[in-house]
């Protein structure tokens, strides 16, 4: 989703990355992402997957202890939250 999102934007004139780039960021960013649950003190993990709708909150931590997780986890949060 993220590489067609990309696409869309530098179709608009905007900036864009090799998809090798931006597969590379992204699997940057959710590996990365336990450590940040674990270490930041606070931390709200979104949704934005639908085009044109308001980000949901699909998670949200406090110095490492998750507070609110939503009843409608992607898959790719559920393989992060088993590294925690």
């Amino acid at each position: 989703m993220h590489l067609e999102r990309a696409k869309m934007r530098a179709d608009r004139g905007g900036h864009s990355a090799p998809e090798s780039a931006l597969r590379r960021i992204y699997d940057s960013s959710i590996n990365n992402l336990p450590r940040a649950i674990r270490e930041m003190d606070f931390i709200q993990v979104y949704d934005n997957s639908s085009w044109g709708a308001t980000p949901t909150v699909l998670l949200q931590a406090d110095k490492g202890d998750i507070t609110y997780q939503s009843a409608q986890i992607p898959e790719w949060l559920a393989g992060v939250l088993t590294r925690l």
